[in-house]
């Protein structure tokens, strides 16, 4: 699920309107909140974290939801690689990013060399 289906599942669970998330980011429409939730662009940190605050979640959770959806569009779906982000609370964000780009590194050299047999 792309973050844009993760922040409108996550606002509708909360009982939000998007009217209520766009005037936290300080908009005057929905337009850019519904962009946003129908996948047209990732929103830039700094209205995540307005975004976080206006669903009542920790910066963490937003990150975290951010990276479940670079998890999920890598095609990574081990429980487990997903589980390893989550169970170690002290990695931070810079971090996970490191890993997630050395697996896609292996996975682009499983790619080629399966190409080149």
């Amino acid at each position: 699920m792309a973050l844009g289906n993760k922040l409108q599942a996550l606002r509708i669970q909360k009982g939000l309107k998007q009217e209520q998330i766009a005037e936290k980011l300080g908009y005057s429409s929905t337009s850019y909140v519904s962009d946003a939730e129908n996948n047209k662009f990732i929103p830039a940190d700094e209205k995540l974290q307005k975004w976080a605050e206006a669903l009542r979640i920790s910066w963490e959770e937003m990150k975290d939801l951010v990276l479940e959806a670079e998890l999920e569009e890598l095609g990574i779906q081990d429980p487990a690689f997903t589980m390893m982000f989550k169970d170690i609370p002290r990695m931070t964000y810079e971090e996970k990013q490191s890993i997630i780009r050395a697996y896609e590194a292996v996975v682009k050299a499983r790619d080629r060399k399966r190409i080149s047999k």
